[in-house]
């Protein structure tokens, strides 16, 4: 394992740092109204979505840690987890036609997000969440090797505006087994696209509900085969819980270096208030939350990479180490302004967008059942852990 990057990642880090630095300074302070399809497309310009794809497809070839360097480089610069979490929704996708897409899918697929389409992932039930053997959203078989997809999903990124959708369904008479992945055109019939939702942050990452009445698919639509999904998406899952983690870590160096200038000129008492072992606190437990969330991001990179049975536990790590330094580093940066932070400005606006990652990936609740159970299932003789592996697996 090699703990720093190459000639190559460093030089793609500050090309990508340096488009993210090309953020207006009001949108910064205020936050994004609406979706950013300037630097999206500037990001497919400087070959984002082509490290995503394998030559055969049209790429420069699949290389992670590329990929890993350029979204790191930009959560360095941007500023606002919006465009952060569109970028790993692509990845994703990308990752999950990568591992187990047909050809046929691939070469479709792949040939629309290097057109920069933006995709969708659907997990989450209005009814169950992210429990997703208890979905309600139903693949059921049909003749001719045909299927019709019912159902409806929420809270999906990019559900308004994608080119095309990932949906997490059940096979038609299963209990809590038969999970199912399908992909599935925004403009197919019996698609409805919901309205965007409101929310508290993040307003550059539109977030909506789809609704399936008997769309039409085949199996040129199922991802995988289909009643054994369930493995295969917390796979591809996995990527983005510790992207999550370390854009969140990456996100607090910029805020954390000027509250340091700040902490170093604003008087109280007749002393620098950096000079108070108090605010030297949160400004120490805030670099040390970021740097502990980004390399354990690395380590559970390198373990999905080469296949660590610890994989799926140090990825949900990862997105709650990132998650616990945003918000709480978010919180710490409020007070240390005070009401100077609690007026519309960048603090408040990073405050809200930071706020996304309690849920965003998966709840803590989530997280930790997750990692509980790769606990439990490690103490387990090796054995019987094999028999029954699937049972140990939870997604968001």
């Amino acid at each position: 394992m090699d703990l720093s990057w190459t000639s190559r990642q460093l030089s793609i880090r500050a090309e990508f740092a340096s488009l993210g630095s090309r953020t207006d300074r009001d949108e910064l302070r205020l936050g994004r109204r609406a979706f950013d399809q300037q630097t999206w497309d500037q990001l497919g310009g400087a070959g984002l979505w082509q490290m995503m794809v394998p030559t055969d497809f049209g790429g420069t070839g699949v290389d992670w840690w590329d990929v890993t360097a350029a979204l790191e480089g930009l959560a360095s610069t941007i500023r606002t987890p919006g465009l952060l979490l569109s970028v790993i929704a692509q990845a994703g996708m990308a990752y999950a036609l990568d591992l187990f897409g047909t050809t046929a899918q691939k070469s479709d697929y792949f040939r629309r997000i290097l057109r920069g389409e933006l995709s969708a992932t659907a997990i989450a039930d209005p009814d169950t969440g992210t429990d997703v053997r208890a979905s309600s959203t139903f693949l059921s078989p049909r003749a001719n090797e045909t299927f019709v997809l019912n159902g409806r999903k929420y809270n999906i990124a990019h559900a308004p505006v994608a080119s095309f959708t990932l949906v997490v369904c059940k096979l038609e008479g299963h209990a809590r087994d038969g999970i199912s992945l399908v992909l599935v055109d925004q403009n197919s019939k019996g698609v409805t696209i919901g309205p965007q939702d409101r929310k508290l942050g993040n307003l550059d990452l539109p977030t909506g509900q789809l609704t399936f009445e008997d769309v039409p698919l085949h199996y040129g639509h199922i991802l995988g085969v289909p009643g054994e999904g369930l493995r295969n998406l917390v796979r591809f899952v996995s990527l983005g819980r510790l992207y999550y983690g370390l854009v969140a870590a990456t996100l607090c160096e910029p805020m954390l270096a000027e509250a340091l200038s700040y902490a170093k000129t604003r008087q109280t008492f007749g002393q620098p208030i950096v000079d108070h072992q108090y605010v030297q606190k949160k400004l120490t437990d805030m670099r040390i939350a970021a740097d502990s969330a980004k390399w354990v991001s690395y380590g559970a990179l390198h373990q999905l990479l080469s296949g660590a049975p610890e994989a799926v536990m140090s990825c949900s790590i990862a997105k709650l180490a990132g998650a616990s330094a945003i918000t709480d580093g978010a919180v710490d940066l409020l007070k240390l302004y005070g009401s100077r932070g609690y007026h519309e400005g960048e603090v408040s606006t990073f405050l809200r967008d930071a706020l996304a990652f309690c849920s965003v990936g998966g709840t803590e609740e989530m997280h930790r059942r997750n990692i509980m159970n790769q606990m439990m299932r490690k103490a387990r003789p090796a054995a019987k852990a094999a028999v029954e592996p699937a049972r140990d697996l939870e997604t968001a």
